[in-house]
């Protein structure tokens, strides 16, 4: 396969990582929104996927600003934070919750 097809179809395999990433997170938030608690999820190991996806995003920026490609990376890192944002928020709201029934 020449080499324009193979960053071709790994640009596509990119822009598909976000969608994937939320069919990843979609059962950890069913999960803690239906239990209404998030006692058993960790906050911590969250807090680390919010570091790793503040990273990914840093490295995509600098990559398009001195490749001037890379557009598909940054949108794929960007979702990647929103659903960990989205998964804190709700671990933080139930755990919260679970504070004050006890």
């Amino acid at each position: 396969m020449p080499a324009e097809k193979i960053v071709i179809v790994a640009n596509f395999l990119q822009g598909c990582s976000p969608l994937l990433s939320l069919f990843a997170y979609l059962p950890q938030c069913r999960k803690i929104i239906a239990n209404r608690s998030s006692r058993d999820i960790s906050l911590t190991s969250w807090l680390v996927w919010l570091l790793s996806s503040a990273i990914a995003i840093f490295y995509a920026v600098i990559q398009y600003q001195v490749t001037g490609k890379g557009t598909a990376l940054i949108f794929s890192s960007i979702l990647v934070l929103v659903f960990v944002i989205i998964t804190e928020c709700l671990i933080a709201f139930y755990r919260k919750g679970d504070k004050s029934r006890v």
